[in-house]
């Protein structure tokens, strides 16, 4: 499982008196995302990143295991 949290501040709204604000739909406040992850994943080889407002999850698989033929007796 990958849990992801955090918190959405209001950004300042224009202080130019010329300036309205008429809809905002961001929203703000605390939040908190939970994803299912393959049971293949490399949990030592997760890498995040956040720019620009956002956030990029990396996630790697474990190495592939090679196909092996087993002998049946």
């Amino acid at each position: 499982m990958l849990t992801i949290a955090g918190e959405r501040r209001l950004t300042a709204t224009p202080s130019d008196e010329k300036s309205t604000l008429h809809l905002n739909e961001r929203f703000a406040g605390r939040f908190r995302r939970v994803v299912s992850l393959p049971d293949d994943v490399d949990p030592s080889a997760v890498i995040a990143s956040y720019r620009d407002g956002v956030l990029q999850v990396s996630v790697q698989r474990r190495g592939s295991t090679q196909p092996r033929r087993v002998p049946v007796q």
